[in-house]
């Protein structure tokens, strides 16, 4: 099966490179347009299910996929956005140069959590969760299944799936995609491939097969079962170009 992960549109803290997080905000102009834009590429029938973070600007994103295909959104907490506590609205060019090394730590450390905020570890786990669960319920389905989620959360489920020899990663723009390929090898788990990463959506319908270029199939309950540390709540939202800088993507 075909899922297809879509970061949402732009909010005007994309627009001012800012941390995001869970502020639950809404798209901006440029965002909406961004968003319209894609459903007019969206093949009817090619689309079995829409699924979405419930933040808002994901939620947005989705809608306009929705009326197109004329499918309901299936809202997932799993899919939010990292939690990034008092990180949440700072300006991530200020930040990096004032404080280089968490800004590392958070890129790079799975067990970091910035103050009042959650782990990556934790985060790729709840995703992972999240994605295990999408392609069970789908598994019968025909046609591809949008997810849309955020920034933060495709970085560390991509990073996975690429490993860490397929470095340098490449980062997924606002309303870019990440196509996957899912199956069950042996009767077991869903097992996802990373196929293409930054590409539109439509270009994630047919357009791309597993090869030997594409990543290694990960077991995503293996994914989901990593260890971490207990995550703060994550129930509520809070408000509280260098590739470093940006490549969290909140």
């Amino acid at each position: 099966m075909r899922i297809v992960l879509l970061r949402h549109a732009e909010t005007d803290r994309n627009a001012a490179d800012e941390f995001q997080g869970q502020a639950d905000l809404p798209l901006n102009e440029a965002g909406i347009r961004q968003a319209r834009d894609i459903a007019p590429g969206l093949r009817a029938g090619a689309w079995a299910a829409v699924y979405s973070s419930p933040l808002t600007r994901a939620v947005q994103t989705a809608s306009y996929a929705t009326s197109r295909l004329g499918l309901p959104c299936h809202r997932v907490d799993g899919l939010r956005e990292r939690h990034l506590g008092e990180l949440d609205g700072l300006h991530r060019a200020t930040f990096a140069r004032r404080h280089p090394d968490a800004l590392r730590r958070l890129l790079v450390d799975p067990d970091y959590a910035p103050p009042g905020g959650e782990t990556g570890r934790a985060v790729l786990t709840r995703a992972a969760r999240a994605l295990a669960g999408i392609a069970r319920a789908e598994r019968e389905s025909e046609g591809a299944v949008l997810v849309v989620t955020h920034g933060g959360v495709l970085n560390l489920l991509t990073s996975a799936l690429r490993g860490p020899a397929r470095e340098p990663r490449t980062l997924v723009g606002t309303c870019a995609a990440a196509c996957l390929d899912v199956r069950w090898p042996g009767g077991g788990g869903p097992h996802a491939r990373l196929l293409a990463l930054d590409v539109a959506v439509r270009d994630c319908e047919t357009g791309h097969d597993a090869d030997a270029t594409s990543g290694p199939a990960v077991d995503l309950d293996v994914l989901a079962s990593a260890p971490h540390h207990a995550p703060p709540s994550i129930d509520t939202p809070t408000r509280t170009h260098t590739h470093t800088e940006k490549a969290l993507h909140p």
